[in-house]
């Protein structure tokens, strides 16, 4: 029986469906417009949790929240101790996600409703494939996106996840469907970490994120081809190595180093936004140089094997993805977070043979 805040017989029913699989959670986040000097990006955050703790932790966001209301943007629009509520929230759910995967699409190729919904077709591409990897009992095999309020978008979701089925690029058992987040809390957790890697990103600020830095359960990888990005930070006197990253259940992963700032406040403490960290460029910046540095060494030809054929996988099904991409016309403008309309959710997929994925590695930084 699901706890009493799961408000969603739909997902209710998925979660029984694909279970024991852990399940991964995404949700959005954007920079479309950034001030001179910045780079615009889209990212798609997923905060995969274990099975047969999906009751405990709803119930433990619900705590944190003290409701049945959790949006991070309104959060930290609040007073200083609701910013803090942020970090106590990161924290909870970096202590119990098996793992943080974020994929990223930087820079963005426009501001129209085309250009966003193509940047959300690869991002979720790229994504999905990272967090269906392996095919041992801690592979996810059940993804639950936040509903968009324009259901031709979550219909483009649909059709990104299908066609990864039927090219086997993913196993045919990964269940996909959308949930609000007005019904399910655990959508809160993907809200939580996709709005702090965006705070890092945009504004070289990693106090939110912090708590998943500080235990290095966060993975980047670049939404166009699956490589490795490492999230660096402003430095600092006091910065610090920290690595090799951990490996997550059911995924794999590589040695490789990043630079942490110190933690800057602790959970549950108020946050004083705005006063001990100085705006800048530094992270997306760092990014970009990564993005197009991968670009060069992709034109060169110096990929290895399996990324050259990882890569023509990929073109191939976002080849079929951009027929339907040329319907969606300004349909990120006018969104919301919540959507009055019913979702509509996939049936049980059918269960066919497992695909072995293990050789596409999700990067871990």
């Amino acid at each position: 029986m699901s706890s009493p805040s799961l408000r969603s017989p739909a997902l209710e029913r998925f979660y029984l469906a694909n279970a024991p699989s852990p399940v991964a959670f995404l949700d959005e986040s954007m920079r479309e417009s950034p001030r001179p000097g910045e780079e615009s990006f889209y990212q798609i955050a997923a905060v995969i949790l274990p099975h047969d703790r999906l009751d405990s932790v709803r119930e433990g966001l619900v705590d944190l929240a003290g409701g049945n209301f959790w949006h991070t943007n309104k959060k930290f629009r609040g007073n200083d101790f609701d910013r803090g509520d942020i970090v106590d929230m990161v924290d909870y759910i970096t202590e119990e996600s098996e793992w943080n995967v974020l994929a990223v699409k930087m820079p963005l190729a426009g501001d129209s409703g085309l250009d966003l919904a193509r940047a959300r077709a690869q991002c979720l591409d790229r994504l999905v494939r990272n967090l269906t990897t392996g095919s041992g009992e801690g592979a996810v095999r059940a993804i639950v996106a936040d509903n968009n309020k324009d259901t031709d978008l979550n219909k483009l979701d649909n059709q990104v996840v299908g066609k990864l089925r039927e090219s086997g690029a993913i196993s045919r058992q990964v269940g996909f469907t959308h949930g609000r987040m007005g019904q399910e809390p655990l959508l809160w957790s993907a809200d939580a970490m996709s709005w702090s890697v965006r705070r890092n990103i945009a504004l070289d600020d990693p106090r939110f994120i912090q708590p998943a830095l500080d235990e290095g359960k966060l993975s980047v990888v670049n939404a166009e081809d699956g490589k490795l990005l490492n999230m660096k930070h402003p430095p600092a006197a006091s910065a610090k190595t920290r690595g090799p990253s951990a490996l997550g259940p059911g995924l794999s992963g590589s040695r490789e180093y990043d630079v942490a700032s110190p933690s800057m406040i602790p959970a549950r403490d108020a946050v004083d936004n705005g006063q001990r960290f100085n705006p800048g460029q530094t992270v997306s910046h760092d990014l970009m140089r990564q993005i197009r540095a991968l670009g060069v060494e992709a034109r060169v030809a110096t990929r290895t094997a399996t990324g050259q054929e990882e890569g023509r996988e990929s073109s191939s099904t976002m080849a079929e993805v951009s027929k339907d991409l040329r319907a969606i016309r300004g349909a990120m403008s006018g969104r919301a977070e919540e959507s009055a309309s019913p979702v509509k959710h996939e049936s049980p997929h059918e269960r066919g043979p497992q695909v072995d994925n293990s050789d596409i590695a999700p990067p871990a930084v």
